[in-house]
């Protein structure tokens, strides 16, 4: 696959992009939008933006967005997508930080632009006069082989800038592709901001292999999983976690899983336990739309007990492990009996480990050429070799070759007496209890014992606390250190609320932050 050729192969493509316009499917066939991007295009050109200019956009999910961003692809243009880190910021300022040469937004995003600022452009409503600025050329670029630059919240949660490589991008894609083997008949759905590189490449694949995606914003999802029938998604742990919540309850209390559990002894195929399923769990696959045929977890390992339900309700539920460094580089497929793992390497993929469990990965091209905004020593710590990236993941690999996170490096927990704690291994635990949806372990400063932050199930009652208090305490028996405070959460950890990082990941030092003093 060539990045290059995304836009002159559109108008030999049968797919199409699916959105939602009040509460109605509309369908943009990538014919048409090959001439949409033209006229965005051209546009673009009027506007004085030519190759190797550093063009921002701050917009949501749309169709507009895709056809702005196909432009500038086009155009040789580097596109700077912002992040919903950046609400409110947008202004002068921040453009000259980054030598943003045009602006693009959606007409309904805040910002702090006046009626003068020439250079800001909306991708959905008409404009008047634009010109992009005259910025000097991208000092540190290859205009070659620079795509874009994104941002990444990072594991620490400091804002990283990632300069995007377009061969990363057209060498790192083909092997998701061909692992899940999308296909013409596919429709995939993406939800996550399009500001996430990963989620702009799905639907370059889309594109390249010719077949449907759906897009809409995360506050959609229900509604078009329910109306536009798709049949891949691909989501963070966290959504899988919250239906499973809602779907879930007490054994003794569950007439489906009774059902499912007595079948499971049975001599039957796949294709009639589906069908059983798909009858004891069918406002579960309504949810889904019903012709879902790969749920795609990645970002973080999935809990047993989702994996296991997802299981019994015969919805195919796999795993991926990947870096915005690096490109996806494992898949577990659906109905796997690896629960835990993450997976076999893709094809091209090859790891090792440091002394201290540190997975290295070895690629002839990763998805990040380097970082333009980091820590310092960042880069150097991270592409530490001409096809080589440290992934700061703890990690091993099973004799079969399955590949097993156990932490981040950095959040490593030490205690006084020296004993170390990967804070993910806990909680990998503490979450096998029903009672539990999300567990967060952290350590006050000066303690030798652990504080445990727990979000419990649907039931809150004092027996469900209970139950919870005991499954602590018997995780924790014969360990070196003990989990001396057990705290509810106020509420689910939510991207609103703090406790989950834009990318939906858990925000360890707002929780900490929160629930230390509580």
């Amino acid at each position: 696959m060539e990045i290059d050729q995304l836009v002159p192969s559109l108008p030999t493509r049968k797919g199409a992009i699916i959105t939602l316009f009040q509460g109605k499917p509309v369908r943009h066939p990538y014919a048409r939008l090959a001439d949409d991007v033209a006229h965005a295009r051209a546009l673009l050109v009027g506007w004085n933006v030519k190759a190797g200019m550093r063009v921002g956009i701050f917009a949501p999910n749309s169709y507009a967005y895709i056809v702005y961003d196909l432009a500038l692809v086009d155009l040789k243009a580097i596109s700077v997508p912002f992040t919903d880190d950046f609400a409110g910021l947008l202004n002068r300022d921040l453009i000259d930080k980054y030598d943003i040469s045009l602006m693009l937004l959606a007409k309904g995003v805040r910002h702090g632009f006046g009626d003068g600022d020439t250079f800001v452009a909306l991708i959905d409503a008409e404009n008047g006069d634009v010109s992009a600025l005259p910025r000097a050329p991208y000092s540190h670029g290859d205009g070659r082989d620079d795509l874009c630059l994104a941002f990444s919240s990072g594991s620490a949660g400091g804002l990283k800038g990632l300069v995007i490589s377009r061969k990363g991008a057209e060498l790192t894609l083909p092997p998701v592709a061909e692992s899940i083997n999308l296909g013409h008949e596919d429709r995939l759905l993406l939800f996550l901001p399009m500001s996430n590189f990963q989620q702009r490449n799905m639907y370059y694949a889309a594109i390249w292999y010719d077949f449907d995606i759906i897009v809409t914003e995360y506050t959609q999802l229900y509604p078009a999983m329910k109306l536009l029938q798709p049949t891949v998604l691909i989501a963070p742990p966290i959504l899988y976690q919250l239906i499973h919540t809602r779907f879930s309850a007490p054994e003794s209390k569950n007439w489906r899983r009774a059902l499912i559990g007595g079948l499971a002894a049975l001599p039957l195929g796949r294709t009639l336990r589906r069908k059983i399923a798909q009858f004891a769990f069918r406002e579960l696959h309504a949810v889904f739309g019903g012709k879902m045929r790969l749920l795609i977890s990645g970002m973080a390992p999935l809990n047993r007990n989702i994996i296991q339900f997802f299981e019994r309700a015969q919805l195919p539920l796999c795993e991926s492990y990947g870096l915005a460094e690096t490109g996806s580089l494992t898949y577990r497929p659906a109905f796997s009996q690896k629960h835990g793992s993450v997976g076999k390497p893709l094809a091209g993929v090859r790891i090792s480990f440091e002394a201290d469990g540190e997975i290295i990965v070895h690629r002839e091209n990763f998805l990040t050429r380097k970082y333009f905004q980091c820590a310092r020593g960042e880069n150097e710590n991270t592409f530490i070799a001409p096809g080589r990236v440290a992934t700061g993941d703890i990690g091993q690999l099973d004799a079969d070759g399955y590949l097993y996170l156990l932490g981040r490096k950095k959040e490593l927990i030490v205690t006084p007496g020296g004993y170390k704690v990967h804070p993910e291994m806990v909680e990998g635990e503490l979450n096998a209890c029903e009672d539990i949806v999300q567990s967060v372990v952290f350590q006050k400063p000066g303690l030798a014992h652990l504080t445990c932050v727990v979000v419990p199930g649907q039931d809150r009652s004092d027996d469900a606390v209970r139950r919870i208090r005991r499954h602590v305490e018997s995780a924790m028996a014969g360990k070196k250190i003990r989990i001396g405070e057990v705290k509810l959460a106020v509420e689910p950890f939510s991207k609103e609320n703090g406790m989950l990082r834009p990318n939906l990941k858990l925000n360890r030092k707002n929780i900490a932050a929160k629930y230390a003093a509580a």
